[in-house]
């Protein structure tokens, strides 16, 4: 299995900014894109969230990505 990094954030979000107001991307596509499962995709996510938050996205939808992650995080628990 691939693993997913700093390297990968600005991607990782990009991929999210599609799917976030669904409920986050689907972990087929997350397979596939990624290479990895989707508790990996959204534990890294999170990290990229945090750490740099992405230029000219608007807090209001970093902090709904947020609460994304976490929802996806708990279900994948």
């Amino acid at each position: 299995m691939a693993a997913i990094g700093p390297d990968d954030h600005e991607r990782m979000v990009e991929f999210e900014l599609r799917w976030y107001s669904l409920g986050g991307g689907p972990a087929a596509d997350i397979r596939t894109e990624f290479g990895v499962g989707e508790a990996d995709f959204f534990r890294e996510l999170d990290v990229a969230l945090g750490c740099t938050p992405p230029r000219g996205v608007p807090m209001g939808v970093i902090d709904d990505m947020k609460r994304v992650v976490r929802r996806r995080l708990w279900l994948v628990a």
